[in-house]
Order: structure tokens, then C-alpha cells, then sequence
């Protein structure tokens, strides 16, 4: 159990040595002296002659704020989390060994253009220049911590292999593809394919948009028929998502970026016919999985004269070990992610020869497994074996996920040599449409919406992304035959006939992970699209703003729109129902007169929501033995089940499989509704007056390893305090505001807005962003934690981005020298 000596306090100070202050230093490696501004926020924007100069001192200033994240998810991403924290993280490495992200990032760096070589090498080289001299000790007080415990790690050098390999962490947790593979076949397997196809839905054309398509298009159409067939001789009833140690495969230290439901991200872009000032409007905000520190590092990055040796002049949120900006601006255009989710992962069931295991067929032939063994390191001195088995189709992941008496191989794009640094560097510099949609086709995976504005007044769409074509007869969605090359992918769509469009009549874009394309689409993109309730939430705002103007305010109240969609069709079901409780007849009154805003201080949001948890385990939980994740895919199963109540699957999913009866519709949210009035009245008491969603739905931004419970994972007050935030919250899952929770353990926040920007092309001073909880990685600093009560409430700093800007609201300066 990590203990905690008397230098950690049970309160966080400020550290002046831990602050932004002024100070000269030196780097060695700068051709000419470096300027770092730090504005009001922490935010540094940095100024260099040259673009050595420029990623030098990046990687320097991000590893003095964020060097032990740094370090943790290089760990993550080698499969060495057991090298810090012990027993409890080996499941972990265990699946992320045998995914070989090393070996996938080698691959990378093997085709990475010269000049984006040249910026990785700048970047890893003033990450090393800030660690050089100093001990643990001095770089991060994570290692202060640790130490006191007695576990004293230590620190490598930074390679461009550690900032790639981080790449493929995010491209597997907004890919998970095979886990949706698994999740269909094993409720095929329970209830067979004809009962799943209802369990199923597909996306509805003509309710919700289609990206490509703004603006109230017919979206009529039907999708192609889903193929269901499970392979056979397969029991998926016995497939398990656990890992070695009883780690889930969604475990957030697994999944940083999060996993499933919840993943996802908003973005709108709004034309100058529709806005006050004639110039278009940009909104994000990237949905993924919370943390502290935050996912992202605030940064600018200036060329002080902007040439082609040096033509950078770019602000955003980088990821703390990468060089550039990931999401931002420069002087000419601004951009946007959300996640595509295109299926770019699929599951071969292989065959092993009965007299040599190491051995799996292969269009009528035993072919070898390529093994590979691995070494676990543990803290404390002892190590585990792990045993990697690679196949034609990608390593053998059935080993780590619970399930041996089947094999299965994962084939991923991401394991295939891939140039998201290359594009990420080409989007900083890019100056019109025309680069931008050039440096888009080297954003192999993850594929995200890629939502762009310039000063031009141009607003405009690009899906990039390596799309597989499959073979005919193989859908993607189900595990396949891996006996035999026929059912290899063909290839992959051409970028030129990827999905984009430029200026469209309706005046505006937006995405939120739902469909990009309508069905007559000529390649299959994925089946896992959001099902549309944020897409259309967001539209319908667009549509209905009340002048017809759009200001940044409308934008900002869009952000931070807290309206629940499924209460649009769950509560008119309850106020046709009838109780003998005058109580639960009145608490049904109060529902229906409710504006449906998920308020922090909504009485009615907590019992609503209270509500849909019993209600999903009352009918799902009996007849398919799991929780449902109570995402938008679920919003649209339960109303359709309200709409079609005499459908023979739907009629067995409403009748609980525990009791002798035939239970009805009625019946499930009769006793459901009840069911949540007595359990608010035990947690929160009789009077509904003190019910809050706040009160239930609660942000807690936990720090990796430590504030999650150091080694041991008994929870540790001190470090608690320490290290963790915790803060109540409004929206919800498929809210707009989306603050995203899982039915399986209400109403814990597991992925949130991970930060919200406003983009400005008339003037980007004028533009707008929040990070979720600040800017330093650092407990004792001032910038830890001071924008988490801002981003909780829908408040922004400014995105400053003219030099003049940044000088005026200058908190520090650092000027990085040359050595002599």
C-alpha cells in the first residue's frame, strides 16, 4: 500500500518553483534565443526563428508541465504500466504487448517525410534537454510520491518511438471496432440471428441527419441488409472482456482516451449568411475519456517570420508528447475532429492444426505462427511471461481477452505503416481548403470528421482515413473465416471518393458521430454510428435560433445545451399510464411540466434518469444477462419497443423471464418509475424539492496511477486530495452536453466534453476555448486545476493568437538561450 510521508499535504499549495515565473534558461540545441509567453491561463505561445528552434523548445516547455503524463502513457502505450504500478496493471500489458505498438510505430517512423522526421527529432530532443540533470524527484512530484513509498522509478531518455507509439493508443481507443465484432456475435448466439436483427436497429435515414447531407435533406432509404451469420463451431456465450487479473478491456487505464459508449465528439460549423458577423463560426468539443491532467496541452507555436524554412503560426491543444497542434487555427483556417468510427478492425477465427498448435491453416496449408515472447517487468522484482502469437491477419488477441478455446487474430489498419504525424504537421501549415483536404489524405487512422473554416468565408467537410474494402459476403460486423485469403480486405477507398463537401446550401455542417453518408453510399464505412439524438439536437437549434443570426453566445448556450431526447418519448409513456400511488401519479405530473434540461439542479433530471437505469435492467438484464450501456443505441431500441409493443422479440424483452406472468410495456415502466421514487427517497429524501442531478452526476478527474489509489487500489484521502478533482455536472449520455455515463455504474461521469473551442476568421482574438481542468500536470501549480469550474459551468478563456493579444494578458515569460 503506498504510504504517504509528511511532504504530501492534504491540501494543494502553490509552488512558486512549479509556477510560471520569469526565467532565462538554457537549452542546448537553439540556433537563437527562444521566447515562451505564458498568458493568464498558463497557456505558453512560443517564439522561434526557425522550425528546429520552434519544436525544440516545445518538447522542452511541454515535458516541464507534463512530463510524468508523459511518461505514464509511454509506459501505456509500451505495455509497462507494471513497471509502476505493480500486480494490478499486468492484464493490461498483457493486451497491450501483444497489440505490438512498438513494432507498429517503427513502421511509422520508416516512411515519416524528412521534415516530419526533422520536427520529431527537434521535439524528442528538448524533451531529453529538460530531463538532463535533473532526478525524479525534481521533474515530477508523481515520483516525489512514489519514492516516499519506497518504489523509486526511473526515467529513459524520450525516442520519437514514444511519441508515435502514442498514436496507435488513440487510434485502438477510437477504433474498437472488434469489441463490437464480439458484442453482436454473443447476442446472436443468445437469442439467434432473426430476434438480433430487432436488437440490432439500424440507423433511421429518415428521423435523424446525415453529415454530408445538412439542412433537412430526405434521408429516406434503407441500409443493406446486416449480415448476422456467426461463424460456426464458435460459443460466443463464453467470450469474456475480461484480462488477466480481472482488468476490463474498457479499463481507463487501458483506454485513456476512453472506450464505447460516451466516445464520440461534437462539432458545427456555421457559414457567414447565417452568423452576425458575415464570417463563419467553428465549434468542437472531442468527447473522450476523463482524466487529470486533461488530455490536452494548450499551446501556440509562431515563427517569428513566417517562410516556407519556418511556416508556422499555429494555436490549439496538442497532445503532451507530440509536437505541433492537433485541433486549432493558423492565420488562414481552422479545424475540427470528431470520430468517424469506421471499422477498420476485424476478427479471424483460425483453425489450429490438432497436432501442432503453433500452427493455424491457411487456404488449405499449416502455416507457422510467428511467436514472440515478451517479459513482463512488475514492480517489486518480479516479471510474467507472455507468449505472442502472430498470424498473416495481426497477433492472436483471443489469448488476452479470456477466450482460449478459440483463436482469434485482429486485423487493424493502424498495424500497417500509417502518417498521422506527417498530416497533423501538414493541417499546421496549411493555407487554403485545397492543403488542407492534401494533408487529410495522409490521416490514415484514426478516420475523424474533419470540420474546417478560413478567412475566405469557406466552411467545408473531408472523411479521411484508410477505409477497408472487404470481400464480398463479409460485412465487417461479425467475426470471419480466417482459414483462407477470400476473405482478405480487397483494399481500401480512394481518397478522392471519401465523403466531403464545401459551402452546402444549408449554410452549415455538423457532426456528431452519426452517419456521414446516406445508404446509397457505394462502400461501407461502419454500422457504429451514434444514432443520431446529439446530430439532431444540434441541427435543431441551428434551424430554430430564434433571429435567424447566429452570435457566439448561441454557440457557447449550444455547447452547454443540457436537453434529454429520450425524455421526448419516455415521458409521454409514463403520463399514459395509471397508479394507485397518488405520489408516483403526482411525481408523473411533475416529469411531464419539466423543460427536460439536464440541470445540475433538476430535481426532475435525477429522477429521470434514476428512472431509465431501472428500467433498462428491469428489461434488458434477464433476457441477455449484461447491463445495457444505456447510450444512444439504446435510446432508439427503447423507442421502438414503445412504438411496436405487439413485436414478438420486443413483447419478450418486456416481459421479465423471472416471474410466471406475462409482464407488458406497462407493466416494466410502471414498476420502473416506482422503483426510482423509492430509491431517490432513500438517497436524497422524501421531498422532491432537494432532488439534483448534481448531486448524482459527478465528474471526478482522477490523476494516473495515484489518484486512482497509488499501487494499491484502496482509496487514499490524501492522495485524493492531492491529485483528483471532483466536481458536479449537468448533460448526460447523447446530450449534447456530453458528460457520459454508463447504466452499468450510474451515474459516474466516464467521458466528458474533454475541452470546448470557438473558432473566429473574421478575428482569432475573438475565438474561444476551455480545457477541463488546467494546464499543469503539476499539483502545487496554480494552472492544476483552475479552469474545471469554468468548463463546468460553459465558461471559456480566450484563445488569444496576435502576439499584441498574448503580451497584454502575459502572466510570464521564459527566454530559452543558446548554450554557449
Amino acid at each position: 500500500v503506498l504510504v504517504c510521508a509528511p511532504l504530501i499535504v492534504s491540501e494543494k499549495t502553490i509552488s512558486p518553483v512549479a509556477a510560471e515565473d520569469n526565467m532565462e534558461l538554457t537549452l542546448p540545441g537553439l540556433s537563437a534565443p527562444v521566447e515562451v509567453i505564458y498568458d493568464g491561463f498558463g497557456v505558453p505561445h512560443i517564439y522561434a526563428e526557425t522550425t528546429a528552434d520552434l519544436f525544440l523548445a516545445q518538447g522542452y516547455v511541454e515535458a516541464s508541465h507534463r512530463f510524468w503524463q508523459m511518461d505514464w502513457w509511454r509506459h501505456l502505450s509500451a505495455g509497462r504500466l507494471s513497471e509502476i504500478a505493480g500486480e494490478p496493471t499486468v492484464g493490461n500489458d498483457f493486451f497491450l504487448r501483444t497489440m505490438q505498438y512498438e513494432a507498429a510505430a517503427d513502421r511509422d517512423l520508416e516512411i515519416m517525410s524528412d521534415e516530419g522526421r526533422a520536427v520529431l527529432d527537434a521535439y524528442t530532443a528538448g524533451v531529453n534537454a529538460y530531463l538532463d540533470g535533473k532526478t525524479p524527484a525534481e521533474v515530477a512530484l508523481e515520483y516525489q510520491t512514489f519514492a516516499t513509498a519506497g518504489v523509486d522509478l526511473e526515467i529513459a531518455p524520450w525516442t520519437p518511438n514514444d511519441t508515435v507509439r502514442w498514436f496507435k493508443v488513440m487510434s485502438q481507443d477510437l477504433s474498437g471496432n472488434f469489441q463490437g465484432e464480439l458484442y453482436r456475435a454473443g447476442i446472436v448466439d443468445a437469442v439467434g440471428e432473426i430476434p438480433a436483427r430487432f436488437l440490432l436497429p439500424e440507423y433511421d435515414y429518415e428521423q435523424f441527419p446525415v453529415i454530408t447531407e445538412p439542412g433537412g435533406v430526405d434521408y429516406a432509404g434503407a441500409s443493406e441488409e446486416m449480415s448476422l451469420v456467426v461463424p460456426e463451431g464458435v460459443d460466443y456465450s463464453r467470450v469474456s472482456f475480461d484480462l488477466v487479473g480481472d482488468v476490463k478491456l474498457d479499463d481507463p487505464l487501458l483506454r485513456p482516451f476512453g472506450s464505447g459508449m460516451g466516445i464520440g465528439s461534437n462539432s458545427w460549423a456555421i457559414g457567414g449568411e447565417m452568423t452576425a458577423s458575415g464570417m463563419p463560426y467553428l465549434a468542437n468539443d472531442p468527447h473522450l475519456g476523463i482524466q487529470m491532467p486533461s488530455i490536452w496541452y494548450e499551446v501556440g507555436l509562431h515563427c517569428i517570420e513566417v517562410t516556407e524554412a519556418c511556416p508556422y503560426n499555429v494555436v490549439g491543444v496538442s497532445f503532451a508528447g507530440a509536437p505541433g497542434v492537433i485541433i486549432g487555427h493558423n492565420d488562414n483556417i481552422g479545424w475540427g475532429f470528431t470520430n468517424v468510427g469506421t471499422d477498420v478492425q476485424d476478427l479471424y477465427v483460425l483453425t489450429l492444426n490438432p497436432d501442432n498448435p503453433g500452427q493455424y491453416m491457411l487456404d488449405g496449408e499449416w502455416t507457422d505462427f510467428e511467436i514472440i515472447t515478451e517479459e513482463i517487468e512488475v514492480q517489486g522484482g518480479t516479471s510474467r511471461a507472455l507468449t505472442i502469437r502472430n498470424s498473416v491477419w495481426g497477433p492472436v488477441i483471443s489469448d488476452v481477452i479470456g477466450y482460449e478455446d478459440q483463436v482469434f487474430a485482429l486485423r487493424w489498419t493502424a498495424f500497417d505503416a500509417n502518417t498521422q504525424l506527417d498530416a497533423l504537421l501538414q493541417f499546421n501549415r496549411a493555407r487554403n481548403w485545397d492543403e488542407f483536404r492534401q494533408a487529410a489524405s495522409l490521416f490514415d487512422v484514426p478516420a475523424q470528421n474533419l470540420l474546417y473554416v478560413d478567412v475566405e468565408g469557406n466552411i467545408a467537410y473531408q472523411m479521411p482515413g484508410k477505409t477497408p474494402i472487404r470481400a464480398d459476403g463479409h460485412s465487417g460486423l461479425m467475426p470471419v473465416d480466417g482459414s483462407t485469403t477470400d476473405n482478405a480486405w480487397q483494399g481500401f477507398v480512394p481518397f478522392e471518393e471519401l465523403p466531403m463537401v464545401l459551402n452546402p446550401e444549408a449554410g452549415y455542417i455538423v457532426t456528431a458521430n452519426n452517419p456521414v453518408v446516406g445508404p446509397d453510399y457505394p462502400y461501407y464505412i461502419t454500422d457504429g454510428w451514434d444514432r443520431g439524438y446529439r446530430a439532431a439536437r444540434i441541427e435543431m437549434m441551428i434551424q430554430n435560433d430564434p433571429d435567424g443570426v447566429i452570435t457566439i453566445e448561441d454557440i457557447q448556450a449550444m455547447h452547454l445545451d443540457n436537453y434529454n431526447m429520450k425524455a421526448d418519448f419516455l415521458v409521454p409513456a409514463l403520463q399514459n399510464l395509471t397508479f394507485e400511488d397518488e405520489t408516483l401519479t403526482d411525481l408523473v405530473s411533475w416529469l411531464a411540466d419539466w423543460d427536460r434540461q439536464n440541470d445540475p439542479d433538476s430535481g426532475e433530471a435525477a429522477l429521470f434518469e434514476m428512472f431509465w437505469v431501472m428500467l433498462l435492467e428491469n428489461v434488458f438484464v434477464d433476457d441477455l444477462g449484461l447491463m445495457p450501456s444505456g447510450g444512444s443505441s439504446d435510446w432508439y431500441l427503447v423507442s421502438l419497443m414503445l412504438e411496436n409493443p405487439n413485436n414478438a422479440v420486443y413483447g419478450l424483452l418486456w416481459d421479465d423471464a423471472n416471474t410466471d406472468g406475462r409482464e407488458t410495456a406497462e407493466d416494466m415502466l410502471r414498476l420502473s418509475f416506482s422503483q426510482a421514487v423509492d430509491e431517490m427517497q432513500v438517497l436524497h429524501g422524501e421531498d422532491p424539492a432537494a432532488w439534483s442531478w448534481g448531486a448524482l452526476h459527478i465528474a471526478s478527474f482522477r490523476a494516473a496511477p495515484l489518484g486512482q489509489g497509488g499501487i494499491d487500489p484502496t482509496f487514499d484521502p490524501l492522495l485524493d486530495s492531492l491529485y483528483n478533482v471532483h466536481i458536479s455536472v449537468g448533460g448526460g449520455s447523447s446530450i449534447v452536453n456530453a458528460t457520459g455515463w454508463s447504466a452499468a455504474n450510474p451515474f459516474s461521469v466516464g467521458a466528458v466534453p474533454s475541452m470546448r473551442q470557438i473558432l473566429t476568421p473574421e478575428d482569432w482574438d475573438m475565438s474561444l476555448r476551455i480545457n477541463t481542468v488546467g494546464q499543469s500536470g503539476n499539483p502545487q501549480s496554480r494552472h492544476y486545476e483552475d479552469q474545471v469550474e469554468m468548463w463546468a459551468q460553459g465558461e471559456y478563456h480566450p484563445d488569444w493568437f496576435s502576439r499584441e493579444a498574448v503580451e497584454a494578458d502575459a502572466e510570464a515569460t521564459w527566454m530559452l538561450m543558446p548554450a554557449e
